[in-house]
């Protein structure tokens, strides 16, 4: 697992980025397609080839927008790139490899870094082929445990074991004192057999606990499911102060222009906690 620095120049700099995480914690998770941009249309094949090579700065400067202290990426493009946007944001990062892999970008110390966590024993070759990572981050004077997650899109059976080792993973940090974060692409709807698993562990959705569960998040030119979501543990969840889908920006495509393109075909979700 690398773990990036803050060293060298960067796009924003650090003075350029207020810090919000002094009064609080702001959280988004996001399945960024590889950085690639969505749709790719003959319309707007030509205009979106040519910001392929600018991507770094238009995924930092985007999100540079919601000064989020903690950013997770599903679907993430190479460790380079994404070292590259982090850098450009002036924050720190983690990498999870996998057949789709993950990041943790964030302005807290990463201190902890693990790929595909299980309480014990390897990897099934079967599950969590796109990613599953864990990272503690010192936030302030407080540990910040942070899991992200892309589950199986298709196989409920699959996806069912899934959730099955990732609640015995998160259990202690779940009951815990210390706040706790996952989120992720879960790939399945706010009406699935998964959301009960999850919130009978313990775990509380900040979507749904902010006041609107129907929110959608994919995809992102008119989005018709939920599927990206973020959850916390009771430490955490009791200071949540606001919840919602990022359907804004160059997060989404302009429907008056059949040249414009998404940065991704997942919208953002973004959550914010109280100090």
């Amino acid at each position: 697992m690398a773990v990036g620095g803050l060293t060298g120049a960067a796009v924003l700099s650090r003075s350029s980025l207020a810090e919000a995480g002094t009064s609080g914690l702001r959280t988004i998770s996001y399945n960024v397609l590889a950085c690639r941009g969505y749709p790719e249309t003959d319309a707007n094949r030509e205009r979106l080839v040519g910001a392929r090579d600018r991507m770094v700065e238009r995924f930092a400067i985007e999100l540079a927008v919601y000064n989020a202290d903690v950013v997770t990426f599903q679907e993430s493009p190479s460790e380079a790139m994404v070292a590259s946007i982090a850098k450009a944001m002036g924050r720190h990062y983690t990498y999870f490899p996998g057949g789709f892999p993950g990041a943790v970008i964030s302005r807290f110390e990463i201190v902890e870094s693990e790929n595909c966590p299980l309480v014990e024993g390897p990897r099934p070759p079967d599950l969590f082929t796109r990613h599953w990572g864990r990272a503690v981050l010192r936030m302030g004077g407080e540990r910040l445990t942070v899991y992200s997650a892309h589950l199986h899109p298709s196989n409920v059976e699959v996806r069912a074991r899934e959730v099955g080792l990732a609640l015995e993973r998160m259990a202690a940090d779940i009951a815990g004192p210390d706040p706790m974060l996952f989120q992720g692409d879960l790939n399945h709807r706010p009406d699935g057999p998964e959301m009960a698993r999850w919130r009978e562990a313990g775990l509380v959705d900040a979507v749904t606990r902010s006041g609107d569960a129907s929110e959608l998040t994919f995809p992102s030119t008119v989005p018709v499911q939920c599927i990206d979501y973020i959850w916390s543990n009771a430490a955490l969840a009791r200071r949540l102060s606001g919840a919602r889908v990022l359907f804004e920006g160059a997060f989404r495509t302009n429907p008056a222009d059949e040249r414009s393109f998404a940065l991704s075909d997942h919208l953002p979700v973004l959550a914010d906690y109280r100090g």
